[in-house]
């Protein structure tokens, strides 16, 4: 009887071992998933920021936005939404969908700045340090595009591959 009982013990223990193993992988692969999507939101949303700042010159000009404009920073947030509703475990899920796609803003000023506050909080999340200086580099490009410049960045416009 108590080498049954042994085996039997050594069993259950084994299974709730496998068990516990199975469940912290589960949640470690769910995790990076997590990681990766967060990334992947950020980098889209670096992306529409820098597009959707032809918005705020449109509209500081009282100029139409470009149709090609509209549609990249269209597909962009949709694209973000997609993300989201893949993985909704993201921070900010309700701020990005908000700043994305909502109604809320009175003007494309707002939004802009509403995107850069969330980029920077996102960024806290992805790597703070890549994020720092990649928007950094991004509000230098704005500037030097808002003051009539062009940028020499590697597949920037107008940039030869020379």
């Amino acid at each position: 009887m108590g080498q049954f009982l042994g085996f039997v013990t050594g069993v259950g223990v084994s299974l709730v071992g496998v068990l516990v193993a199975n469940i912290l992988t589960r949640r470690r692969e769910r995790r990076h998933v997590v990681e990766e999507r967060r990334f992947e939101i950020f980098m889209k949303l670096m992306d529409l920021h820098s597009s959707y700042f032809w918005f705020t010159v449109a509209e500081l000009h009282k100029e139409a936005v470009p149709a090609e404009t509209r549609r990249v920073c269209h597909a962009l947030a949709w694209q973000i939404a997609d993300m989201l509703r893949a993985v909704d475990e993201v921070e900010f899920l309700e701020q990005t969908l908000a700043v994305t796609l909502g109604p809320t803003f009175g003007t494309a000023a707002e939004r802009y700045e509403a995107m850069g506050r969330l980029i920077d909080q996102l960024g806290i999340k992805v790597n703070p340090r890549y994020a720092k200086k990649i928007r950094e580099i991004s509000e230098a490009n704005i500037r030097l595009l808002g003051s009539g410049g062009s940028s020499n960045a590697p597949g920037a416009p107008g940039h030869s591959q020379t």
